[in-house]
């Protein structure tokens, strides 16, 4: 049974425990989904872009609470040092919040995202129902066991921003082309990436709680090699798509980006195992991230109405 809980004191403390400051990262990755289908049929269903945004919302907001609940259960809030990027939060560490409560926070997130689900899948059941259940695994699963299995953490991450793209997309009109797998692979590349970088400063209390990312895997001075090569082929492989004619030439804003992913790189090689020095990072890589993202999207639509 649920304990009754009553979101009293601070509204600031339930924002930290929904990480709501990360949340655009969906509202981008959504917007990604619907460009490409409104690239592909030339109209949208403005009902169910919106049911899709908040059901990807309420998947997203139940994953960082879980992430919360299962980090303090494995004692990883303890060790981790924390960065405005990484490291997860204390609240429930410091006591501002039960763990009862945020485990039941996140269960109700998981709930709403799956009540959304149900009426998708009784348009288009199929096609989305594997997505649903991955994502659902993923969601309750992550942490706990999931982040344990060597080098599958940044494919799961990725992956997910991917479904939700490609589900996006799908939910419009029940259909998927080419372009929804171009994007999909651009999303899920990026959003490891994301994570990839994130991962470096966690990478002694992460080993302490019997993880196995790419970091530990490697080691930081491989990754932060291995994450400038990522980032190179984001960007080739845009360059790719459009000259393969999968993505419109106004895709090729992305590579505005360009700049930010030049500092990154210079930072995350020169700094690689210095948590303080490399934020800065972390933050060109969140920016990296979300605009690049939100170009392929802009660049989708503008390509609709130019017909590129």
């Amino acid at each position: 049974m649920f304990e009754v809980f009553i979101l009293t004191g601070s509204i600031g403390k339930w924002l930290q425990l929904l990480r709501a400051n990360f949340l655009v990262l969906t509202v981008v990755t959504v917007f990604a989904g619907l460009a490409a289908s409104f690239y592909q049929n030339h109209t949208i269903n403005f009902l169910n872009a919106t049911l899709c945004l908040i059901g990807a919302l309420l998947a997203h907001m139940a994953v960082n609470v879980f992430n919360n609940y299962f980090d303090y259960k494995l004692e990883v809030d303890k060790y981790t040092p924390k960065t405005p990027f990484s490291g997860g939060i204390n609240l429930i560490v410091n006591n501002q919040i039960k763990p009862s409560t945020a485990f039941q926070v996140g269960v109700l997130c998981l709930i709403g995202a799956g009540l959304v689900g149900v009426y998708f899948l009784k348009l288009f059941f199929w096609p989305l129902f594997p997505i649903i259940v991955y994502g659902a695994i993923s969601i309750y699963f992550y942490t706990a066991y999931l982040s344990r299995i060597p080098a599958l953490s940044e494919i799961i991450a990725g992956t997910n921003y991917g479904f939700i793209m490609l589900g996006a997309s799908l939910t419009q009109y029940g259909n998927i082309g080419l372009v929804d797998f171009a994007v999909f692979i651009l999303v899920s590349m990026l959003v490891g990436l994301l994570l990839f970088l994130n991962e470096f400063p966690d990478v002694e209390a992460d080993k302490m709680a019997g993880r196995k990312h790419l970091i530990i895997l490697l080691g930081r001075k491989k990754a932060s090699k291995l994450y400038v090569a990522l980032l190179i082929s984001i960007y080739s492989l845009v360059v790719f798509l459009v000259g393969l004619k999968i993505l419109p030439l106004t895709c090729l804003l992305v590579l505005v980006t360009g700049w930010l992913g030049y500092k990154a790189s210079h930072i995350v090689l020169k700094n690689y195992d210095n948590v303080k020095e490399i934020v800065p990072a972390l933050a060109f890589n969140v920016l990296i991230v979300l605009t690049c993202i939100g170009l392929v999207g802009v660049g989708l639509v503008l390509g609709s109405f130019l017909g590129d």
